[in-house]
C-alpha cells in the first residue's frame, strides 16, 4: 500500500469529521450565511455546475475506462474508476440521508439534502482521477503538476458554482471536496498495491520462460 496515500487519506478524512461536527453544532452557522451572501453575485461560476452533473460524469467515466481498456488493457484501473466514482456517489448519499441538513433557504430546482455538496464529492473525484492516469502518460514533472492543477481547478469551480447557484453552504462544498479527496486517496492507494503486484507478476513471468525452455 501507499503509505503517503494512505496518510493523506486518513488526514483529510479526519478534516471533514471536524467540519461534519461543527455542522452538527451549528459552529459553521454565522460563517455559511456571510460567504453565501457573497458569492450570490458571483454569476459567472453557475455554468461550471454542469460539469458536475451526473450524466457529464457518466460520459467522462465511461470514456476513461474505454481508454483503460483499449489502449491501457488496465483492468485494475477499470474496477479503480467504478469504484471510486460509484462508491463517492454512494457514500455521499448515504452521509447526506444520515446527516439530513437542509438546503440554503433559497436554493431553486434541486431536492436531497445539503451536507456535504454531491458535486464536490464526486466531481473532484472524478476530475482528479482522470488527472492521475492522464499524469502517467507525460514523463516531465512540471507537465504533471500542470494537469493536476487545470483538474483541481475544474473541480473547484464546480464547487464554488454550487455556491452561486445557492444551493449549498459553504462548509457543505469544503466537506465535500475533503471527502473526495480522502475517499480517491484511499482507492488510489488500493489500486496502486493491486498494480504493481500484477507488474511484479508478470515481470517474473517473463523471467521465467527461459529456464523452462
Amino acid at each position: 500500500m501507499n503509505k503517503r496515500l494512505l496518510s493523506v487519506s486518513a488526514l483529510v478524512f479526519f478534516l471533514f469529521l471536524a467540519i461534519w461536527a461543527a455542522v452538527a453544532s451549528g459552529a459553521t452557522n454565522a460563517m455559511d450565511e456571510r460567504l453565501l451572501q457573497m458569492f450570490d453575485s458571483w454569476d459567472w461560476l453557475d455554468g461550471f455546475t454542469i460539469l458536475g452533473y451526473g450524466y457529464f460524469i457518466g460520459i467522462a467515466s465511461i470514456l476513461l475506462v474505454l481508454f483503460l481498456w483499449f489502449c491501457k488493457r488496465d483492468y485494475y484501473g477499470m474496477v479503480l474508476v467504478l469504484v471510486a466514482v460509484g462508491g463517492g456517489y454512494g457514500m455521499n448519499t448515504f452521509i447526506k440521508d444520515l446527516v439530513g441538513r437542509a438546503r440554503p433557504p433559497f436554493a431553486q430546482g434541486v431536492h436531497g439534502f445539503s451536507f456535504p455538496s454531491g458535486h464536490a464529492v464526486v466531481g473532484s473525484i472524478y476530475l482528479l482521477l482522470i488527472a492521475y492516469f492522464l499524469s502517467k502518460e507525460v514523463k516531465k514533472a512540471s507537465q504533471r503538476w500542470m494537469i493536476f492543477f487545470i483538474f483541481g481547478l475544474l473541480a473547484l469551480l464546480i464547487g464554488l458554482s454550487r455556491l452561486s447557484l445557492q444551493v449549498h453552504y459553504p462548509s457543505d462544498v469544503l466537506a465535500g471536496f475533503l471527502l473526495g479527496i480522502a475517499y480517491l486517496s484511499a482507492c488510489i492507494s488500493v489500486y496502486q498495491f493491486f498494480y504493481s503486484r500484477m507488474a511484479s507478476w508478470e515481470q517474473s513471468e517473463k523471467t521465467s520462460k527461459p529456464a523452462n525452455k
